[in-house]
């Protein structure tokens, strides 16, 4: 994913060659010395003094002639999933949103004006289209995306927007910012956000927003074959199930907040 550059002169170019390295073996798996400098056009000797000093750090490892992201990354990508309880709160939703509909739901909040999977729960009739835990995406085109940013302000969404601008990932996908604009309106006021074929071909989904003190913390989404997910079933009855989930998780939330009574129990 492309963005303009916000940084300025702030940026130091040795820390983002080192993570775009760490990227690079991230998208496209092990690699040899040759094939990273290629790839990100460097030389080599800079790919290497990068990779070496990685390996030291163990966020990198090699196996014989290629690099692999290092095992070191496995607990901090746990403690960034789980940086909030109520990310951990939300799982068991997930995995019961999964069951009931027999398809995919995901738990998703926004980083840096982009879309992270937290957690994700495949159905039985599921369709697996390469999305997993971390994945990042562009808010616009997603159910949940739409969802989250109904309720940011006009000015937040503007600067999401400017960022990372507004792609075209198939031909339903909306592009124009006074349609979506629109569109974000009307679900705020109904309170569930679609996407018909705007971000996957051949996928439709819905999705709900998660609240805590009045702020969207994330959504909740539900996606899968658009012959399954259409009509009656895609307008009510998924809707249905996600706000009666994402109220009880906001519930959850809520009371179980060190600030809020002991009185008060959610079972």
């Amino acid at each position: 994913m492309m963005e303009r550059n916000t940084g300025g002169g702030n940026r130091i170019g040795s820390t983002k060659t080192s993570f775009e390295i760490v990227h690079e073996l991230h998208e496209n798996g092990p690699a040899r010395l040759s094939e990273i400098a290629a790839e990100l056009d460097i030389t080599e000797s800079t790919a290497h003094r990068h990779l070496n000093t990685l390996c030291d750090l163990r966020y990198v490892s090699r196996v014989g002639e290629r690099y692999q992201i290092g095992l070191r990354f496995v607990r901090l990508g746990r403690a960034a999933q789980m940086r909030d309880p109520a990310y951990g709160m939300a799982k068991q939703y997930v995995q019961t949103l999964s069951e009931e509909t027999q398809e995919r739901s995901q738990f998703v909040v926004e980083d840096h004006g982009l879309g992270i999977y937290i957690h994700m729960a495949t159905g039985s009739k599921a369709v697996r289209a390469g999305f997993g835990v971390g994945r990042q995406i562009h808010l616009h085109s997603s159910s949940a995306g739409k969802s989250i940013l109904a309720h940011y302000p006009r000015e937040r969404v503007d600067d999401i927007f400017d960022r990372w601008e507004l792609p075209s990932l198939t031909e339903n996908t909306i592009t124009d910012r006074e349609e979506l604009y629109a569109e974000l309106e009307e679900v705020r006021e109904r309170g569930v956000a679609f996407n018909r074929e705007e971000h996957v071909d051949g996928i439709n989904g819905a999705a709900v927003p998660v609240k805590r003190d009045g702020a969207v913390l994330g959504a909740l989404a539900v996606a899968g074959p658009s012959n399954r997910l259409t009509g009656e079933r895609l307008e009510d009855e998924l809707p249905d199930r996600l706000l009666a989930a994402a109220n009880e998780l906001e519930l959850n939330i809520t009371y179980s907040s060190p600030d809020s009574s002991n009185d008060h129990v959610v079972e």
